[in-house]
């Protein structure tokens, strides 16, 4: 086999390598951000899904959606403008709170 041929072909199997990986990473974000609202419903039940995968908890005090993250193993790090970070070890997620709209996000 030519060396131009054994090229085409490595590129070929890494570029299909490459798509399944990517579809395998959009598959589990989706997904995870299902997951954490779930848990988050089960403590705080009058939470809802906004546009952009943000979470309304406006109907809860700051102090009520910091407990329940705290329950829920995210530890405090810092706040950033207007939102708190939480972040999850065992995880590695981190989420956002907006004050004072209580709106929380997967994204600073």
């Amino acid at each position: 086999m030519s060396k131009n041929k054994y090229n085409m072909l490595v590129e070929e199997i890494t570029n299909r390598v490459m798509e399944k990986i990517i579809e395998k990473l959009e598959v589990s974000e989706g997904n995870g951000f299902d997951t954490i609202f779930q848990e988050l419903k089960g403590e705080l039940e009058k939470i809802s899904i906004l546009p952009d995968n943000k979470i309304d908890a406006s109907y809860y005090t700051e102090k009520q959606i910091v407990d329940v993250l705290k329950n829920m193993g995210y530890e405090y790090k810092k706040a950033m403008g207007n939102k708190l970070h939480f972040f999850n070890k065992e995880t590695s997620i981190s989420l956002y709170v907006t004050q004072p709209k209580n709106v929380i996000s997967l994204v600073p």
